[in-house]
């Protein structure tokens, strides 16, 4: 290649042959360098990186709302995707709650619904009387975690205790082996799925259908926000996602190990006690499409569905903090 450069280079502008014959040459390097490639536009394995891996005619536009909770992950999974399949479009969430994802869905807003809570039976009802025909595609599965400021003595809870504290039947501290002093309680708002979850699912399966959360509570528009609250409040008490405590810097809040019941031992939430059910506060997260994507006219909400589903899409969400279900 070296020798090639040299010879274009002494045959410059001799003469009105030689110019052209110039040119000829030049074509003729820059052929060759774009067949011999640079060490830069390879990729480890020593294929062509971008070349290699996009997926041709592939197309179309993809929207998606919903839970806060999924939103890390469909961002991430948004990022990597596009490097496949660069002539998808796909139109990033906001993350407004799982609530508001699946109003969307039912208006026919999005393509997706991400949520963090199975849709419930008057949405399907919805759903179905707009012309729609809702799937529900398990994507991951999360823990939610009870957090509290790092200060906080609390060394372990046990399910009903938390279950007690967010309905407000434990009010101090010193109740749960703190060092004392008020419980603030810090929630999501009606919107997301981990605030139905945490009633239907912890206050109200430990301490009965007739309880609910306690009247003096903090909604928060997302998750990042009751983490940052709970960071800068020494009584404060907030449940987060996985992957949503990646979103606040470590050492920032206090991830406090839950038990099943005063006899069994306190659970840390990871990848490990999810797949192995021992911690007690897990469930499931979704995508909601209209119809089996698989099936999908839209090419685009087919390829980006399938991503998340693949090995890779499952890796990703281990990565940021969630659990694969496969």
């Amino acid at each position: 290649m070296k020798l090639l450069r040299r010879r274009i280079s002494a045959s410059i502008f001799r003469s009105p042959f030689m110019v052209l014959t110039t040119l000829a040459l030049g074509t003729l390097f820059a052929l060759a360098l774009t067949a011999c490639g640079s060490d830069d536009e390879k990729s480890p394995s020593g294929s062509n990186s971008a070349a290699a891996t996009k997926a041709p005619n592939v197309t179309g536009t993809v929207t998606i709302e919903g839970s806060s909770t999924v939103q890390p992950y469909t961002i991430a999974l948004i990022d990597e995707f596009a490097k496949t399949y660069p002539d998808v479009k796909i139109n990033p969430p906001s993350g407004k709650g799982s609530g508001a994802g699946i109003t969307a869905f039912i208006n026919k807003q999005v393509d997706i619904a991400q949520s963090s809570r199975a849709m419930k039976d008057d949405e399907k009802s919805q759903a179905t009387a707009a012309g729609l025909t809702p799937f529900e595609v398990h994507i991951l599965d999360d823990a939610l975690a009870i957090t509290v400021h790092p200060d906080n003595k609390v060394a372990q809870l046990t399910f009903e205790q938390v279950a007690e504290i967010f309905a407000g039947e434990i009010k101090d501290w010193s109740e749960v082996g703190g060092s004392g002093g008020a419980i603030t309680i810090y929630t999501r708002n009606e919107e997301s799925g981990s605030f139905a979850y945490m009633n239907e699912d912890v206050v109200q399966k430990a301490l009965g259908k007739d309880k609910t959360y306690s009247p003096d509570i903090n909604k928060q528009a997302n998750a990042p926000a009751g983490l940052t609250a709970v960071s800068g409040d020494a009584s404060g008490i907030f449940y987060a996602g996985l992957g949503n405590l990646g979103e606040i810097p470590q050492g920032k809040v206090k991830v406090v190990p839950v038990s099943k019941d005063a006899s069994s031992p306190p659970v840390t939430p990871s990848e490990a006690t999810v797949k192995d059910k021992s911690y007690p506060i897990s469930r499931p997260l979704f995508y909601y499409t209209n119809g089996d994507p698989s099936k999908a006219t839209n090419a685009g909400l087919k390829a980006f569905v399938d991503y998340a589903l693949s090995t890779d899409g499952q890796k990703l969400g281990e990565e940021i903090g969630f659990v694969g279900i496969k």
